[in-house]
């Protein structure tokens, strides 16, 4: 049961499907009524720590929402990607349709989109690329990544560089434990070997985080040949590409990356913690467990998704759930509280990206179920 229970993670990274789900497709009519069982289960013991937690303080949040900016089509999210702040406090949003769907101005929009604090859109900036991350210098400079490139720009969005991802053309190659996760499908095994092929191709070109320091570029990718994620490291210019880290666990497609003074932070969302790396991808530190209940803990299947290390070093993580929420440790990993909660949240297994003002008074947090950044401020 160990390794099909590691094949339902691994293929639940590269399509974003549940656990329960592909369990209940790969397996005899047993095993599904099993992973039902599983299943319900997991949502009694979900509503008992949902109980406990409505009863425990420490889940009492020092936020509020105070406003919601859409940016695309509630009715039918999936055009908005990520998002960053600026040194202005402006939202930089990244935006790549859906198929022909449109923004909620009612035109189509590929690129970043800036917004005020306030949900004002200010400036749209084209890209040829479909942005999927974003990060900031503090010179103004952009960084902005998706197909399978990265690009730099001036605060107009003037392009200053531009690099491919160091996996974008590198040949998948199916190996002998990904073709033994396949045999455990039961289906014609050179149809699964073409199909996964075919994911891990086109997942090849995934950016999934960008992170920025006074001198280095990075960028997080999935491997091309794996169900694990590398970090490489570029210089300002996006040359000298180099390979820091590897080996990184995901769920859902999601791996984050931020960066404070000359330090890589990594919320390692399917090993529940946040790890603090030095900028060849050595481990300085680490914090973090698994748990439900306690609101210290990171609950759900692979939390925390996104994180943001503020100025004085405190860090800022947000799971997308059971419960969808914002929480601050320091930088040695003390629990400083919950700063916000989504009580209106599905819980689902997304992007949940992070910011805070500058002045502290607001905290954004990404929604891509509603193509939505929420606006949270301290209760008065």
């Amino acid at each position: 049961m160990k390794s099909k229970a590691r094949w339902a993670v691994a293929l639940a990274g590269i399509m974003g499907a549940c656990l329960g789900t592909i369990t209940s497709q790969a397996a005899s009519n047993r095993e599904a009524n099993e992973a039902t069982a599983m299943m319900n289960n997991a949502a009694e013991e979900q509503r008992a720590a949902a109980a406990a937690r409505a009863k425990d303080p420490a889940w009492k949040p020092a936020c509020a929402e105070a406003g919601v900016i859409q940016i695309g089509n509630s009715k039918q999210p999936g055009a908005l990607k990520n998002f960053c702040l600026n040194a202005e406090g402006n939202i930089l949003a990244c935006v790549a349709p859906v198929e022909t769907r449109k923004s909620a101005q009612g035109r189509s929009t590929q690129g970043i989109l800036v917004y005020s604090p306030g949900g004002k859109l200010l400036k749209t900036m084209p890209l040829e690329i479909k942005p999927g991350a974003i990060a900031v210098g503090k010179d103004g400079s952009i960084f902005v990544a998706g197909d399978g490139r990265l690009l730099k720009l001036d605060p107009t969005g003037k392009v200053l560089a531009s690099a491919a991802s160091p996996v974008a053309a590198e040949p998948v190659v199916i190996g002998e434990e990904v073709e033994e996760m396949l045999k455990q499908t039961k289906r014609p095994i050179k149809e699964e070997k073409a199909r996964m092929k075919a994911a891990l191709e086109l997942r090849r070109a995934d950016v999934t985080g960008l992170a920025v320091t006074e001198r280095d570029v990075f960028m997080v990718v999935p491997a091309p040949s794996e169900f694990t994620y590398r970090v490489y490291r570029f210089d300002q210019m996006l040359g000298s590409p180099k390979l820091v880290v590897e080996k990184l666990r995901g769920c859902c497609g999601q791996m984050d990356i931020q960066a404070h003074e000359d330090k890589m932070w990594i919320p390692h969302n399917a090993r529940h913690s946040v790890e603090s790396r030095d900028r060849d991808g050595n481990e300085l530190s680490k914090f973090g467990k698994a748990g439900r209940v306690k609101a210290q803990d990171f609950g759900g299947c692979c939390e925390p998704k996104n994180m943001r290390v503020l100025s004085n070093g405190d860090v800022l993580v947000a799971e997308s759930g059971p419960p969808t929420c914002i929480k601050r440790f320091s930088a040695t990993g003390k629990f400083l509280g919950v700063v916000a909660a989504v009580g209106d949240a599905k819980g689902d297994c997304v992007r949940v990206t992070v910011e805070m003002s500058q002045d502290g008074s607001r905290y954004y947090l990404l929604d891509t179920t509603r193509d939505a950044i929420r606006i949270f401020q301290t209760k008065s």
